[in-house]
């Protein structure tokens, strides 16, 4: 799940898995189920319509508000998705869904206090390999390398109990480890990677470059999208980081910032390392 629409279409499949559980206590609201049929469609201006016509009449409205945050994620009105809910949560306080979503919302406005405490909600209320990896990116921002590993590895645990696969956990994982100047840990990290890598599909090309296979220019010709392009220049800009490079990963890092996708979680990774000033401090 790489980038903002991944994690929509997350949202919306675990949003209708907590309608339903609804609907055995409630009427089902024809409105709202339009309304979800729109937000699937990507007609979000007449969903956003039709979730804002049910509000009026009821402000509490769970399917409704839920349908709101979610296109207010999609459209990164970051501020209004985490409004939205923290009203879900004042009515429903142990949604892990609207936390682990609330939690989307503040990683996305660098608030990573918020969003630490938002996933750290998600993953007691419902423990899954998403929401321990959103975690772990947040411990990733805020410099916290050690809990960040230990988060990953949940994540990864939690992928593979569900029968998912995921190398996102393990390369979070590798540089939490480097940074923390584990590097035995982090070499095991990457040789396990290696071992898991099923298929030459993104991000195994990452692996490979990491592991010295490939160079950067061929793990770049790998790239389908301008979200792989992103995470791309953000793993080189890592490696030249962690390896003392700091003015040439900075070229890497301002791609990002400037031309790469923010809706994927090491968009933000990036930013909030640029704007460190252990990084900029070292800059020459």
């Amino acid at each position: 799940m790489r980038n903002l629409y991944n994690k929509i279409a997350y949202l919306i499949l675990n949003t209708f898995c907590f309608l339903s559980l609804l609907s055995a206590k409630t009427s089902p609201n024809d409105l709202a189920s339009a309304g979800y049929a729109q937000l699937e469609s990507g007609d979000y201006s007449t969903a956003i319509k039709t979730f804002e016509e049910i509000l009026e009449k009821d402000a509490s409205n769970l399917e409704a508000l839920l349908g709101e945050a979610i296109i207010y994620t999609q459209r990164q009105e970051y501020t209004s998705a985490l409004i939205a809910y923290d009203k879900i949560i004042k009515i429903t306080p142990n949604n892990a869904f609207a936390w682990n979503g609330r939690g989307l919302a503040a990683y996305n406005l660098h608030n990573f206090d918020s969003a630490l405490d938002s996933f750290k909600r998600a993953t007691e209320q419902q423990p899954s390999g998403f929401f321990y990896e959103s975690l772990a990116w947040t411990r990733m921002c805020r410099g916290e390398y050690s809990l960040a590993a230990e988060s990953a590895k949940l994540a990864l645990l939690q992928y593979n109990s569900a029968g998912e696969h995921s190398l996102y956990p393990l390369l979070i994982a590798y540089f939490a480890y480097l940074e923390s100047s584990e590097k035995l840990n982090a070499n095991r990290t990457l040789a396990y990677a290696l071992s898991n890598s099923r298929d030459k599909n993104w991000p195994q090309p990452v692996i490979a470059y990491l592991a010295g296979k490939i160079d950067a220019a061929e793990m770049i010709s790998y790239v389908t999208s301008l979200s792989e392009e992103t995470e791309a220049h953000t793993y080189i800009g890592l490696k030249l980081k962690i390896s003392g490079a700091l003015n040439t990963a900075k070229l890497h890092f301002d791609w990002v910032i400037q031309s790469g996708d923010s809706s994927v979680f090491e968009h933000t990774l990036v930013r909030s390392i640029s704007m460190r000033k252990s990084f900029a401090n070292n800059l020459f």
